[in-house]
């Protein structure tokens, strides 16, 4: 077990140990009461919508491979949750997992890996612009209704300032009109030119990154966009569902704003790269908030360990599954890491 492995495992530790401390703090008495009034049937109900969930992420991946390529949106599953499991055991930021994206969907297309990133460019870019715009929908209403924590409206500074990065990676194309077709269906002399003046690039990790624009910006049309981004906003919309049904199942009356601000708030800090899945950060960002809310830190803490048993653990289990099946078929990890990578690049050279 080398060093970055035992590192893991300790944040993970870190992540329970925290969680441990917040139900001895909130008192864990009336936190086993309120979390005692959930049935299995409640359970049941969470899981089936968070399935649901998992079903719909892996569609918005696969309709964006099948631009380029063929793959069944089984493989994509079982990558996806694959990834997921990488997820959720490195800190946050979910670098880890993407990267197993783009190896993995790279064995199962044989797709470049500067395609796959300028894929993944764009998927980061539908999944975090309808997220941020739902924080912007409920900041407006709750900045008259309840006075925010300052470090909410920073960190919804710094996710909208990457999500109008990420578009104009994906979709800013100066002095140029953005093409409305797959790059299979474009003029390939546009193409070609454009990364013959690219190869005069010193560094080989400018010339990648350009690639992976080029890819990204030419994937999906604007309607296929909006498309895809509706479905990535219906999946954003049934996580404050869950935690309004959560709050329903424990017996709890909270705000309908609350329950969304508590959520997208958790999810907000979650981000920040410093425990395994924002294991501890996510539990402790939203029993705060439902303190505002008129709940007691231990009611707090009970939503927000349901919603994470639906979100996190679940999920987890689920990704371990899947893990287990494509290892069957192939191997997870790259054997001689960057080797393939740098002879992709020398191809495209």
């Amino acid at each position: 077990m080398n060093s970055m492995s035992i590192s893991k495992i300790i944040f993970f530790l870190l992540g329970i140990a925290g969680l441990l401390f917040m139900a001895l703090i909130f008192g864990t008495q009336e936190l086993g009461q309120a979390l005692s009034r959930v049935s299995p049937l409640a359970v049941a109900v969470l899981f089936t919508l968070q399935l649901s969930t998992l079903l719909a992420s892996a569609w918005i991946w696969h309709f964006l491979l099948t631009r380029k390529t063929s793959i069944t949106f089984s493989t994509v599953f079982l990558v996806n949750q694959a990834a997921g499991l990488i997820e959720s055991l490195t800190p946050s930021v979910k670098f880890g997992g993407e990267a197993a994206k783009v190896y993995l969907f790279r064995q199962k297309t044989g797709q470049a890996y500067q395609d796959l990133a300028g894929t993944l460019l764009v998927h980061k870019f539908l999944t975090m612009t309808p997220f941020v715009l739902l924080c912007l929908m409920l900041v407006l209403p709750a900045f008259f209704m309840f006075e925010l924590p300052g470090y909410f409206y920073a960190a919804l500074a710094v996710l909208t300032a990457m999500c109008v990065g990420l578009g104009f990676l994906c979709y800013g194309r100066k002095g140029e009109e953005r093409n409305e077709k797959p790059l299979q269906d474009a003029p390939r002399k546009i193409a070609q030119g454009r990364l013959e003046s690219l190869k005069k690039t010193p560094s080989r990790i400018a010339l990648f990154l350009q690639q992976s624009r080029l890819a990204a910006s030419s994937l999906l049309s604007t309607r296929q966009t909006f498309a895809a981004m509706l479905v990535s906003l219906v999946i954003w919309v049934f996580y404050p569902v869950k935690v309004y049904l959560a709050c329903t199942f424990l017996g709890l009356e909270v705000h309908p704003l609350i329950i969304g601000l508590a959520t997208l708030f958790a999810y907000m800090v979650s981000m920040v790269p410093l425990l395994p899945g924002g294991l501890g950060t996510y539990e402790g960002a939203m029993a705060l908030f439902f303190t505002m809310g008129g709940l007691t830190p231990a009611e707090g803490l009970a939503v927000s360990l349901l919603s994470r048993l639906t979100t996190f653990w679940f999920p987890l289990l689920v990704s371990a599954l899947c893990c287990l099946t494509l290892s069957r078929t192939s191997p997870l990890l790259p054997e001689k890491p960057g080797i393939q990578e740098k002879e992709q690049v020398k191809q495209t050279l």
